[in-house]
């Protein structure tokens, strides 16, 4: 796996909702790139322009300005290289289609039967789901509904997946068991993650670095190593004192984050161990 080569390079994103009050800055020359196979996460305060961030990282919405390129390819609509896996599972299965059918509606047209059928297969056996093809999403339980969302992200075998705080609804043990099911199938396919969440331990836990971002208008404040032992463990590595110095450093970057304009010209919030990026206005 190489952790050298550039995937997603962002650059000076901008964007600007217009509202009845006028202009509404939300993303400020937000700049940052990940590499192959890496795991990077993104935190931030409610409301630091997460969402707005994905919809442009994926080629749902057209910055205000800047650019967003994957594999040295501009994205000016979705790229066929990226596959998202959503918060909500519930929104994102057709209740009407079983479960391999859900799984292989997005590979519809674009690969032969034979192929859907061993993709489909590979996905489900990835997320511990190979004996459930045949049954729908609404008699799963709520975990397993986010297996079938991730199997399905799987089988288009993308150069990056987009997680858009993909636990958030489940309970803290199906959310355990979840994380646990991504490291391992990041490590089975080589894949590449760009990972948005709210819970700074579940961060550090998945990591390779972590990006945080100021409140809203947004710039990236901080971009932090994760240096934990692979392979991750849900009790040894939360204990490890690497892991809670890491933890308490990205927590004080979120509780100390204020809005672009508030940093002074070179200013970076305040650190213990690993590098800070510069706000530079």
């Amino acid at each position: 796996m190489t952790m050298t080569e550039a995937l997603l390079v962002v650059d000076g994103l901008r964007h600007v909702y217009q509202t009845e009050e006028g202009e509404h800055v939300v993303l400020d020359g937000l700049s940052l790139t990940v590499n192959r196979g890496e795991f990077v996460s993104i935190v931030g305060p409610s409301g630091c322009g997460k969402t707005t961030l994905l919809r442009a990282l994926s080629g749902l919405l057209k910055p205000t300005s800047g650019t967003v390129s994957l594999a040295g390819e501009a994205i000016n609509g979705v790229p066929k290289g990226l596959a998202m896996v959503f918060q909500d599972y519930r929104g994102s299965l057709f209740p009407w289609r079983k479960v391999g059918a859900n799984v292989e509606f997005p590979l519809l047209g674009r690969v032969g039967a034979e192929e859907r059928r061993n993709r489909v297969r590979e996905s489900l056996e990835a997320v511990g789901l190979e004996n459930f093809a045949g049954r729908y999403p609404w008699q799963l339980s709520g975990g397993m509904q986010q297996r079938v969302a991730i199997a399905r992200a799987i089988a288009m075998r993308p150069q990056l997946m987009l997680m858009d705080e993909p636990f958030a609804s489940v309970d803290a043990q199906t959310r355990s068991d979840l994380e646990d099911l991504v490291l391992r199938v990041r490590e089975l396919y080589d894949m590449t993650i760009l990972f948005v969440t709210h819970d700074v331990d579940e961060s550090v836990y998945l990591s390779d670095r972590v990006l945080s971002l100021s409140k809203s208008p947004t710039v990236l404040t901080a971009d932090t190593a994760v240096p934990l032992p692979v392979p991750r463990d849900q009790i040894r590595s939360r204990e490890n004192p690497v892991f809670v110095s890491t933890r308490s450093e990205i927590a004080q970057l979120i509780r100390r984050a204020k809005p672009a304009g508030l940093y002074g010209p070179g200013e970076a919030i305040p650190t213990t161990s690993n590098f800070a990026v510069p706000v530079l206005r």
